[in-house]
């Protein structure tokens, strides 16, 4: 394997990442918007303000795709995944444990969030040192790898939310 292939990988990770996170919030912007004012960024909910997130993410995970100057956009993804970060960290450091409408599945902040979003910030970071430019071969690739790989995260993390198979005898439970 060559480190064009790994960046290729690591280009469609990211890729398939930021358009899972943007479609979501582009669609049902209401849900980033309460959760932006939830984090303390903005004092209003502000549904065009959660739209505008989502189109950059995917318009950030379409450039990491497909652009042929990796740096710009290898450096917006770490910049956006830095900047998500930061404020889960104050929320988390504060006690709060927000609701992040990250991937549109009512995932709630944790140290997990942080430690997924520390592996993306490294994913990027590569991509943007690596100096190299996968082909077009290579780009394809690692976008399939990135999408069962996000698929597979899409649906850990809504198992783990809405918790399919835990069955309790006390109706309360449920």
């Amino acid at each position: 394997m060559h480190l064009a292939d790994l960046v290729g990988v690591g280009c469609g990770l990211l890729a398939a990442l930021f358009v899972a996170s943007g479609i979501p919030k582009i669609r049902r912007p209401f849900e980033l918007a309460i959760a932006l004012v939830r984090f303390g960024i903005v004092k209003r909910v502000r549904p065009a303000l959660g739209r505008l997130l989502g189109v950059v993410e995917v318009a950030v995970g379409i450039a990491v795709a497909l652009s042929p100057a990796l740096l710009p956009a290898s450096v917006a993804a770490l910049l956006l995944l830095a900047a998500f970060t930061a404020v889960i960290v104050r929320s988390l450091a504060a006690g709060q444990n927000v609701e992040c409408a990250c991937f549109g599945t009512g995932e709630k902040t944790s140290w997990a969030t942080v430690a997924r979003n520390g592996v993306l910030i490294g994913v990027a970071l590569f991509v943007a040192v690596a100096g190299e430019t996968p082909t077009a071969d290579q780009r394809i690739i690692g976008i399939l790898i990135g999408t069962v790989l996000t698929c597979g995260y899409l649906l850990l993390s809504t198992l783990a939310v809405v918790k399919p198979f835990s069955a309790g005898l006390d109706p309360q439970e449920r």
